[in-house]
């Protein structure tokens, strides 16, 4: 129960704190209201999604040191675990795995896998809570990079990592989703915050094929994705450029019909 109850305190402490900055340092005005049902529907399907993944995981990933020929990640994992102490081996994860969603992210906007990502595109007021709704492909597939890592880097360090990588996980959601015009000055070279992460969430495909980064920008500065928040209008709308059910977006179906000169995604090897 703890595992359960623990996650959602924080999730939700930490948005109430984030919602009250959002009401005191509001980054844009919305003319539609927060789509609150929706939201909720959003989260609860993504919430289930995580629940049945963490359900899985000993059945699938935690077995695959006994497949033969990975037998090595048994030998990898000892070493680290013995000889790396555990606040190095957790920054060093943290910043992996942020590059491995990183590119879950731009593998997640590609032609094969955009319609199960487009429910967390449909937010058209975008804020904390809304920064949530997603699909279950969306949200298993970027839950994958945290376990194939920590496989063969795994992290010792008990209680207290699952309560630094539950906070920092959170914080990072909700703070790059939140509508809060905070500046870090020379940080935002390195770190994401709202105005970049809200580039990515324009309804011009241009945009939203750009600023895949979640914590880190230098991957989208190294890789050709970066697009300076200060060069996009600040009216620009978010959400999709077309039109889908919520029933579709969150089961992860296209639209029942789509315009074929409309450009909906990015190759995964480049920019559109």
């Amino acid at each position: 129960m703890l595992t359960i109850l623990f996650p959602l305190g924080v999730f939700f402490g930490i948005g109430f704190l984030v919602h009250l900055a959002e009401k005191r340092w509001p980054l844009r005005s919305y003319e539609k209201p927060k789509a609150w049902a929706a939201d909720a529907l959003g989260f609860g399907v993504a919430t289930a999604a995580t629940v049945a993944y963490r359900l899985a995981y000993p059945q699938t990933f935690a077995r695959l040191s006994s497949v033969p020929g990975l037998e090595w990640i048994s030998t990898v994992s000892l070493f680290v675990e013995t000889t790396i102490a555990w606040p190095v081996a957790f920054l060093v994860s943290v910043v992996v795995v942020d590059f491995l969603m990183y590119l879950g992210h731009r593998l997640l906007h590609s032609s094969y896998l955009w319609h199960t990502h487009a429910a967390h595109h449909s937010v058209e007021h975008l804020y904390w809570f809304g920064g949530n709704r997603a699909s279950p492909v969306h949200v298993m597939l970027q839950l994958v990079w945290g376990s194939l890592l920590g496989l063969v880097w795994p992290v010792n360090g008990g209680v207290p990592v699952i309560v630094a990588a539950t906070i920092l996980g959170t914080c990072i959601q909700h703070f790059i989703h939140a509508n809060i015009r905070w500046r870090l000055g020379p940080l935002e070279w390195l770190f994401v915050v709202p105005r970049y992460h809200f580039v990515h969430h324009g309804a011009d495909p241009k945009l939203n094929n750009s600023n895949f980064g979640f914590m880190l920008t230098i991957w989208d500065r190294l890789f050709g994705t970066y697009t300076n928040p200060d060069n996009v209008s600040k009216s620009f709308p978010l959400g999709l450029s077309y039109e889908v059910g919520m029933g579709r977006l969150l089961i992860g179906l296209p639209p029942k019909s789509v315009d074929p000169k409309r450009e909906l995604f990015t190759n995964f090897s480049g920019r559109s």
